[in-house]
């Protein structure tokens, strides 16, 4: 006897309760998801969740469903009568009422005319709470990028294609771009970047063109609101036919393309790259300047060094015509012009020396003679000074007065004395 046989007899005999049948009937159409598709009559959004019927269009049949009121508040865009949609969840029945219901986990929008009423809706109602009208600047010369799209998508080769060779750091998160996952990927990207690497100079969201169905993930509440909050500055690069995406709206820079999003960080370079040409004639016109006042300096100096210094000037002459000859050549090679200023360098430096050798050997002169002429020397010859008590030296016997103390200095040492009687001498 079949498996089917033995159940069909057990429910044969079976007697159940109400709780019981209802119980068993839960057990048989609860057993898997199923997706069903109409449009929306009756909703009411409540706190204990989001009330409403889905009916068929053609025959009139209608099922009533059920919404958890935080899977409601996670889709990112509102539900109204009239819409058609598509509804993910499990059949069942409510065992309270009796009554079938339908147990809703995701819910998508579906049809041209729903489609553009929800974007409709979240458009007025995210603009009149001014979120369009925030725009920041980009930083300038944007040099890391955080990029959030599908890594197996070509819009990052458009990008990278179309993006200066400027060393510009690239950071990729895969998400994707379509479908119910799209809206959570595209969210934990924007959120990643900003936690992970807070020092980005901008995040750039982007995706290929599509149709209104296509670009759901991108007029999606959460995913403006995200956008929004971002601190990090953005770009969405995100292609449309005619109705500019919500997030595109709502973000600091809007580009159709991915390639025109490329183009704008570029952009960001332009105040250093149109102004190099300008900048690099002014540090050769500054650097002509420097030689020009080094070489004045010089020539004025000279006419204050005493006549030891007169081969130095024939020698600066010549090196002033080898100066002004590599300046000429400046234009045509910095390195031709590197070595000829070496090489007057050292010619310099080697006549200068010569000159302080000179200089050291008539200092060293000098000094021998105030060496020979120094008081101290003539006090070891055995002569000796004398200091009255204010310690002027005596040099008149006429300056002395009998009883006046008076310090007489010697080589070795010094006395004090006083005057017992003082002769004065007649010099003929």
């Amino acid at each position: 006897m079949s498996k089917q046989s033995n159940l069909d007899d057990f429910l044969e005999d079976s007697i159940f309760s109400v709780s019981e049948f209802l119980d068993y009937i839960n057990t048989l159409v609860s057993v898997r998801q199923l997706s069903v598709q109409g449009e929306v009559t009756g909703a009411k959004p409540h706190q204990t969740g989001f009330y409403f019927s889905l009916k068929d269009k053609d025959d009139g049949s209608i099922m009533d469903c059920y919404m958890n009121p935080f899977a409601y508040r996670g889709l990112g865009f509102g539900v109204e009568d009239g819409m058609e949609i598509k509804v993910t969840g499990t059949p069942g029945i409510y065992k309270a009422r009796g009554r079938f219901n339908f147990r809703i986990e995701s819910i998508e929008l579906a049809g041209e005319g729903s489609l553009k009423k929800a974007y409709e809706l979240l458009k007025k109602k995210l603009d009149e709470e001014g979120l369009f009208k925030r725009k920041r600047e980009l930083p300038k010369f944007i040099s890391s990028v955080g990029i959030i799209t599908s890594k197996t998508g070509a819009v990052i080769d458009d990008f990278r294609k179309n993006l200066s060779q400027l060393g510009i750091r690239l950071h990729l998160y895969d998400s994707r771009v379509e479908g119910i996952k799209a809206v959570s990927t595209i969210i934990k990207g924007i959120k990643w970047f900003n936690t992970k690497m807070p020092d980005l100079d901008v995040i750039v969201i982007m995706r290929g063109g599509g149709s209104l169905e296509d670009l759901q993930a991108f007029n999606n509440e959460l995913v403006a609101r995200a956008l929004f909050s971002s601190p990090t500055p953005t770009i969405c690069a995100i292609g449309h036919d005619r109705d500019i995406p919500i997030a595109s709206l709502v973000a600091d820079v809007m580009t159709s393309t991915p390639s025109i999003a490329a183009i704008t960080i570029n952009n960001s370079w332009n105040q250093l790259t149109k102004h190099m040409p300008l900048l690099e004639v002014s540090i050769w016109n500054s650097y002509q300047s420097v030689i020009k006042s080094a070489y004045e300096k010089i020539s004025s100096s000279g006419n204050i060094i005493s006549s030891a210094f007169k081969q130095i000037f024939i020698s600066l002459d010549r090196a002033e015509n080898n100066i002004k000859r590599g300046l000429q050549l400046i234009e045509r090679t910095i390195v031709e012009t590197t070595k000829n200023i070496e090489r007057h360098s050292r010619l310099f430096n080697e006549k200068m020396g010569n000159s302080i050798r000179n200089i050291n050997e008539k200092i060293l002169k000098t000094e021998s003679f105030i060496s020979a002429m120094s008081p101290e020397r003539n006090l070891q010859l055995g002569y000796s000074i004398v200091k009255n008590s204010s310690g002027k030296i005596i040099r008149d016997v006429r300056n002395i007065k009998k009883g006046e103390m008076v310090k007489t200095k010697m080589a070795s040492g010094e006395f004090t004395s006083e005057v017992s009687d003082v002769i004065i001498q007649k010099i003929i």
